[in-house]
């Protein structure tokens, strides 16, 4: 016995790429991460910034108060 296999439909093919499809990014979700990583960025460059002027002026100090 053999079996009939009818075409697929648009609609099951639809569905199926929804289902196989959702987990890609897509170009809004990469503009949104995109954005993140930025503001990240400026954080830890801030950050580090911040780290640089303390460890000069506690070196300063340091300086000072042996000299």
């Amino acid at each position: 016995m053999t079996t009939v296999e009818h075409p697929i439909t648009r609609s099951e093919l639809r569905d199926e790429l929804d289902r196989t499809l959702r987990h890609y990014a897509t170009k809004a979700d990469l503009v949104e991460l995109k954005s993140e990583l930025r503001g990240d960025l400026l954080k830890l460059a801030i950050g580090l910034a911040t780290l640089q002027v303390v460890g000069l002026g506690t070196t300063a100090a340091i300086v000072k108060l042996l000299g």
